[in-house]
């Protein structure tokens, strides 16, 4: 695991954490596994590739989309000033990428061909498109452990 705080126990608040603390410990795994994905899609090459900051941003819409608003909370301030700054009406990049986003969270199936087209037109390349889509993938993963340990931590 890295240096950064585990984002499920702090997302969840101290108190939260606490209250699963045990089923989470239980699967040691699962929890560094689950950290693990998250730095490699910010720090490794491909998220290094298509910026950290915009796929924060991603990260939040997605989170909010799930209505997930501690996650989305914590992805907007990994985003911090620049994501901020970050202006989706300029960056075509990001605009095409946000899109995408909503479509592989809101309607999976209606994806096409047509789509990835448009996202290389846009000026993402093959790494770009699998580094954003891995990232919604494990995004809508975290709103599902969020909401599942909320659940178990409201019986404990």
């Amino acid at each position: 695991m890295s240096a950064e705080t585990d984002v499920i126990d702090a997302v969840l608040g101290a108190e939260a954490a606490a209250r699963v603390a045990v089923v989470r410990r239980s699967r040691p795994a699962v929890v560094e596994h689950t950290q693990g994905v998250h730095d490699s899609l910010f720090a490794g090459p491909g998220g290094v590739g298509f910026g950290p900051e915009r796929l924060a941003l991603i990260a939040t819409h997605v989170a909010a989309l799930g209505e997930a608003a501690e996650l989305a909370a914590h992805y907007a301030r990994r985003a911090g000033s620049a994501g901020a700054e970050q202006d989706s009406a300029h960056d075509a990049k990001l605009t095409a990428a946000l899109h995408h986003a909503t479509r592989l969270t809101t309607a999976p199936s209606t994806s096409t061909r047509a789509h990835i087209d448009a996202l290389l037109a846009a000026g993402l390349t093959e790494t770009d498109i699998v580094t954003v889509s891995q990232l919604v993938g494990f995004v809508n993963y975290q709103v599902r452990l969020l909401a599942g340990l909320a659940l178990i931590g409201a019986t404990r």
